[in-house]
């Protein structure tokens, strides 16, 4: 991890938490710093110094942050501020994305974004799961980063999948990355730690998941990749979240919807109104899977990031 990395963290997550420097005044400081002559060797003062907060202001705040990223380190939690080389490109240039980001396991499969994002609801059926890994392992092992929220349901099923695969997996996760939730998903998680994958968060060690922090993950999964595959979910599933970040951020999106009158029987309401009122592209058969990933390497050029 690089030693300024840490350094800006603590002061920029002082400097939110204190209220001396925040909002757009703070992302606007910090992007700024990419461009420093020997950002590499920044400490906290230098950081607090260019921002015009001297460390007397904001020492409480400082050391107790401080106090929460050793605890992170401590686990093998790397933090990644905005300003950092390492901090994903695409989900940079998202208006709201965090300024500090948090990851664990091998960092260097950032390196390998944008991926793609494979979601759905949590109350999968059987073939949707079954179609979740199967299009998961095929995106992995074409070399496609995939990345899901490690939540039950279609998520698990597709970071199951592409732990079948050639590439590592991203589990993007709504809470602090000391522990993997519910428990039935840890085995899963531990494994893709295990083959070269990653956590990451926005939340520190400590933060426990939440409704709204549940569904604004998915606005990090978004920013990691060029394109959404929706597996299945109700017009009112959660995955709606992610569609709309979709939307927004004009990603790709396609919806898994089975031919009419197949023995495949998935929960569609919300894959057939994104394909009906918002384009999504409907990937019915294993068959549409090669223009699929066309689809997805045409997408990553078109946004000028290629992994």
């Amino acid at each position: 991890m690089i030693d300024s990395d840490i350094a800006i963290s603590v002061a920029a997550l002082a400097l939110q938490k204190s209220e001396k420097l925040a909002g757009v005044a703070l992302r606007q400081f910090l992007e700024n710093l990419r461009a420093v002559a020997g950002i590499q060797a920044l400490s906290i003062n230098d950081v607090l110094e260019r921002a015009g907060i001297s460390r007397p202001h904001v020492n409480m705040t400082v050391g107790d942050v401080e106090r929460h990223i050793d605890a992170a380190l401590a686990l093998g939690i790397a933090p990644l501020p905005i300003s950092s080389v390492r901090y994903p490109p695409m989900l940079r240039r998202m208006v709201d994305a965090p300024l500090v980001l948090f990851a664990r396991g091998d960092i260097a499969v950032l390196e390998r974004l944008p991926g793609v994002a494979v979601t759905g609801t949590r109350r999968a059926t059987p073939h949707g799961l079954a179609i979740a890994r199967r299009i998961s392992q095929y995106l992995s092992d074409e070399g496609q980063v995939v990345v899901s929220g490690l939540t039950v349901g279609i998520d698990a099923a597709a970071h199951e999948g592409a732990m079948n695969g050639k590439s590592p997996a991203i589990a993007v996760l709504a809470h602090g990355l000391e522990r993997a939730t519910p428990a039935r998903v840890r085995p899963l998680a531990d494994r893709i730690l295990e083959e070269g994958g990653a956590w990451v968060s926005e939340h520190p060690p400590g933060v426990r998941a939440t409704p709204a922090s549940l569904a604004s993950c998915h606005r990090i999964q978004v920013g990691f990749t060029c394109a959404s595959i929706i597996v299945e979910g109700g017009e009112q599933s959660a995955s709606t979240a992610h569609a709309e970040f979709c939307r927004r951020e004009n990603r790709m999106m396609f919806a898994v919807l089975p031919q009419p009158g197949s023995n495949v029987s998935t929960s569609s309401g919300l894959p057939e109104a994104l394909v009906a009122q918002h384009g999504a592209t409907p990937i019915h058969s294993r068959a549409d899977y090669p223009a699929m990933v066309d689809a997805v390497l045409t997408q990553a050029a078109r946004l000028g990031v290629v992994p």
